[in-house]
């Protein structure tokens, strides 16, 4: 599903409410939903994060890498792991402490960082074509995406939620009545209290 067509289906669920995000609905401007699936985007991704392969050319005693611009955080450093397991530590070919890999920062970009760096030894051991795995954001586009197949409903909920959040946010002065239509919620419930509502039902489905 693409960027648009989940934000006209985000705008169809919120009935009435979505007035209050679209003020010339005329023009079918779908950007502030469009900007409330990128918010739900954000947090999917902490809790079921993409999960990418990078490689490096390892070289003996360099300890900075370049860094992917979309990597959140790095999960495992698989280089010479398997190796290493299988041999005992009085073993020729036992290769020692092999480095962690740690995001850090050089000036003002980020960098990899591998500590120890790999000596010639281990690249003579293991070969110096290291592979990792990292957590990336999701995204969402006019081209489709990178969600699971059958998840877009639980970023919609999500969706949903914020939107909720920026209404009770937004109405603390005057209050803001919401209809039957968002995931079976009460009639007339306030936006905090379906806020509530729709975060634990994102939690609870997030975990499953």
């Amino acid at each position: 599903m693409t960027l648009s067509a989940l934000a006209t289906a985000l705008c169809d669920s919120m009935l009435d409410a979505a007035g209050e995000f679209d003020r010339e609905p005329e023009r079918g401007s779908l950007a502030q939903f469009q900007r409330l699936l990128q918010v739900a985007l954000d947090d999917y991704s902490r809790r079921r994060p993409l999960i990418v392969l990078g490689r490096l050319q390892l070289e003996a005693e360099r300890v900075v890498y370049d860094c992917p611009a979309d990597l959140v955080a790095v999960q495992a450093f698989d280089w010479g792991r398997a190796d290493k397991a299988r041999l005992p530590v009085w073993a020729d070919g036992w290769p020692g402490r092999l480095p962690d890999m740690r995001v850090s920062r050089d000036g003002d970009r980020r960098v990899l960082y591998l500590m120890p760096a790999p000596s010639a030894r281990q690249i003579g051991l293991l070969g110096s074509a290291a592979s990792y795995r990292y957590r990336a954001r999701h995204t969402l586009d006019e081209q489709g995406g990178t969600l699971p197949a059958g998840d877009e409903p639980l970023v919609l909920l999500r969706a949903q939620a914020e939107a909720m959040r920026e209404l009770s946010i937004s109405n603390t002065i005057k209050p803001f009545q919401v209809r039957d239509g968002i995931s079976a919620t009460p009639r007339n419930g306030t936006p905090s209290y379906l806020h509530t509502v729709l975060m634990e039902e994102f939690e609870r489905r997030v975990c499953q």
